[in-house]
């Protein structure tokens, strides 16, 4: 049994625990969490690569920045906008991959920024962002929680994907959250069978209230 195949086998045996444990379902944002950021095992928490050229490095896929620092310089340009408009000198990345945006940002701006954070959960990936970023010393700090407030550029790249989401769906006008069981005839694999459950309260207002929020919100208050 090769490297991937052993990580795949333990980390479905520890998914499948945790659904025993929830009694038979647990929501597919906790299933997404496990599968991606369980400490040792999860795809982004394991120690096999992930990011790099493709496919001499062994990698599962690139990014961007991994191809040319063209695209961080780009950037930079807007997040030097950015950083004048809301009068800061604090960027937040979160995921930040290898590290390679971050440096390209860094290399760009220069002492535009003072503090740049990384919001990163994965021990492997944090490590690689370390050594990439050595140079910057002090200015680059990392975190895996979220502070009460952020006062600073917030940017991600391709990063969305790798959040832990809820699932639901709409039946008979009401809103359903989603989740995952374990199929009794497979004995080696969790298969997401998403089983209906109970109503969720709220949902129609919390959607309602962020288009709201949306069709108020102006151009120049919104940065990408």
């Amino acid at each position: 049994m090769d490297t991937t195949d052993s990580l795949t086998t333990e980390l479905t045996s520890r998914i499948s625990q945790a659904i025993q444990a929830k009694g038979g379902r647990i929501g597919f944002d906790e299933f997404m969490a496990l599968a991606l950021y369980t400490p040792g095992l999860g795809y982004y928490a394991n120690d096999l690569r992930k990011l790099g050229l493709m496919p001499a490095s062994g990698s599962d896929f690139v990014t961007a920045p991994e191809m040319t620092p063209l695209f961080g310089r780009t950037l930079a340009r807007q997040v030097a906008q950015a950083l004048q408009q809301t009068q800061t000198q604090e960027v937040w990345e979160f995921g930040a991959g290898s590290g390679a945006l971050a440096a390209q940002l860094l290399g760009a701006l220069g002492e535009q920024v003072t503090r740049y954070t990384i919001v990163d959960l994965s021990g492997s990936l944090r490590a690689r962002q370390q050594q990439t970023l050595a140079k910057h010393g002090d200015k680059v700090r990392w975190v895996s929680e979220l502070p009460a407030a952020i006062k600073g550029v917030v940017l991600g790249n391709e990063v969305l994907d790798a959040m832990p989401v809820r699932l639901l769906t709409r039946i008979g006008g009401v809103w359903h959250e989603r989740g995952v069981s374990v199929r009794s005839d497979c004995e080696a694999s969790v298969r997401p069978e998403l089983p209906v459950l109970s109503p969720v309260e709220g949902v129609d207002g919390f959607i309602a209230s962020s288009q709201d929020r949306l069709r108020q919100a102006t151009p120049e208050r919104l940065f990408v």
